[in-house]
């Protein structure tokens, strides 16, 4: 039992999430609600879904999503078959870890054409 819930007592049941962007001073939302500009950290629940969006006046949005996956504790539970460990972890949330740990994206500005498909003829778009 005494490592029983290593992730709990590992890691907790929340994660820091790192979050900047270039250029910084972008505004940062996670489920659309504002947690501050960039360089900032998210602290969240490791047992769910999110996502994080970055705004900066003049700038594309960016907008991804953080997944939860299995934390390497659960399976360090797993292959020492401490299931009172797993239990615990599974009950607090700390059996899950959130990928991608760090959010870091070049902001592209507006009207750069990203995303655009390119003209044969050159350019990126229009009528020929």
């Amino acid at each position: 039992m005494g490592m029983a819930g290593c992730a709990t007592l590992i890691h907790g049941s929340s994660q820091e999430i790192e979050v900047d962007s270039t250029p910084s001073e972008a505004r940062v939302e996670v489920e659309g609600r504002p947690v501050g500009t960039t360089p900032t950290t998210a602290v969240l629940k490791r047992n769910r879904e999110y996502t994080v969006s970055i705004y900066r006046d003049g700038y594309e949005p960016h907008h991804v999503t953080l997944r939860s996956g299995r934390s390497i504790w659960a399976t360090v539970n797993i292959l020492n078959l401490l299931v009172p460990g797993l239990l615990i972890d599974a009950s607090t949330g700390a059996l899950h870890s959130l990928d991608p740990g760090t959010v870091a994206p070049e902001l592209e500005p507006v009207g750069t054409g990203a995303g655009e498909a390119p003209n044969p003829e050159g350019g990126t778009g229009g009528s020929p």
